[in-house]
């Protein structure tokens, strides 16, 4: 047997053994196959990584944002109404300055006093009926009381228009009033007082 043929890739009748690929790429020699699983992995990693570094980059700071935002909003509700206390101030100074310093008009002088509006409440309504509401506009006192029957507001009303400081009274509107106290047959009272002035009180 010829060692020659068989070292040079021959065989024991002489033929020589040919490559059997017909097309061969040089570019790729030396280059090992890609793992497809691999690859899959990484795109998932690189995936992820681009979320987390969205969401600290640009969602953490735009909540930042949009906190820092209302907080903004809140102070500069604040300011509004500190200005807006500021702006009433003035007109608070002149009515104070108005009724101390700068004196009051004659209409103002001949108001009834007062102190005695409210102690003609305190002795005559407040000890027998429940008192909601009472303005007082110049010389006119409203008042709103509840009481058990309209014959008991009249009463009050009759017993208001005795009093020194007191002009004449009336019931304006009276009705039966369920919504607060449930069908306790109870009734609410408008009685307009009118007061006399400062200067016949003094001379009665």
């Amino acid at each position: 047997m010829d060692l020659s043929l068989k070292k040079n890739g021959g065989n024991a009748n002489g033929r020589v053994r040919l490559p059997s690929k017909k097309n061969i790429n040089l570019a790729l020699a030396g280059e090992k196959p890609i793992n497809l699983l691999a690859a899959i992995i990484g795109v998932v990693l690189i995936v992820i990584a681009a979320a987390l570094i969205s969401k600290f980059a640009v969602v953490d700071r735009y909540m930042a944002v949009s906190e820092a935002q209302r907080q903004v909003n809140e102070l500069q509700k604040q300011i509004d109404e500190g200005y807006e206390k500021i702006a009433g101030y003035g007109e608070l100074t002149e009515l104070y300055a108005h009724y101390t310093y700068s004196g009051m008009t004659s209409e103002e002088l001949e108001r009834c006093d007062r102190n005695k509006i409210t102690d003609l409440l305190r002795r005559t309504v407040i000890p027998d009926f429940y008192l909601s509401q009472w303005t007082v506009t110049g010389n006119q006192l409203v008042i709103t009381v509840t009481g058990s029957t309209l014959q008991e507001i009249n009463l009050l009303a009759e017993k208001i228009n005795e009093e020194p400081i007191v002009d004449y009274c009336e019931v304006i509107t009276a009705k039966t009033t369920d919504e607060r106290f449930l069908n306790s047959g109870l009734v609410d009272g408008n009685v307009t007082v009118y007061l006399k002035n400062a200067s016949e009180v003094k001379e009665g």
